[in-house]
């Protein structure tokens, strides 16, 4: 038996007692973390904010850093050391006691999360793409007929507005063009409006399309 943890959006993907049914049939335990890791990030941005001079840039999604340093910006900006959510549950879940020894497994819904996390060598814990996971099995029906079936999610289980009840200036930016054309605009000569902090997320409207949910 090894143990998984599910990131929210495959989570938001499927019934739960079905996706439960689909990991013990390939011997896996989901595991969820104990701390409020959602409400920690947020607060560390609200204290990254608190001490920069400068606005602070979202670091919640690898490939929206990877864009801004594209683009470059001749405006100061600050990159905080805050990691995802991703990675504080990552990291919770890899130092557990009880599960030490145990083969551990985070799902991303992107490459560019699990390249992240498996960079940091966590203790017997390894990062990998939902799509990825599954071509790993097969697709015989499970108990009574059941398949294992994702519904399309009309909308991201994370959405843009992460930071509103922070009550800072915040830009929200979501997609690959938007990200750029606003950096190459918006931060070609000075910071806008006093802007505090530049919320990002590479899929556009939010975090559920990226490359490793799309395709088996």
């Amino acid at each position: 038996m090894a143990y998984i943890w599910i990131n929210p959006v495959v989570a938001n993907m499927y019934e739960p007692q079905t996706l439960d049914k689909f990991l013990r049939k390939h011997e896996y335990k989901q595991v969820k973390t104990s701390e409020d890791w959602l409400y920690i990030v947020k607060q560390k941005y609200h204290t990254a904010v608190n001490e920069a001079k400068s606005p602070v840039m979202d670091m919640r999604c690898p490939k929206s850093r990877e864009v801004v340093d594209a683009v470059g910006t001749t405006s100061e900006v600050t990159f905080p050391a805050v990691e995802p959510i991703l990675i504080h549950c990552a990291r919770e879940i890899s130092e557990r006691e009880d599960l030490r020894g145990e083969e551990k497994v985070i799902t991303t819904p992107c490459q560019a999360l699990a390249d992240m996390g498996n960079a940091l060598n966590l203790p017997d814990t390894r990062f990998v793409p939902w799509s990825r996971f599954l071509k790993a099995f097969d697709d015989a029906p499970l108990k009574d007929g059941e398949t294992l079936t994702p519904q399309t999610l009309k909308e991201s289980p994370i959405p843009p507005g992460f930071f509103e009840e922070l009550e800072l200036k915040t830009v929200s930016l979501t997609g690959d063009d938007e990200i750029r054309e606003y950096f190459q605009a918006c931060f070609a000569k000075d910071t806008p409006n006093n802007v505090q902090l530049v919320e990002m997320l590479f899929c556009k409207y939010g975090c559920h399309n990226g490359d490793g949910i799309c395709g088996r």
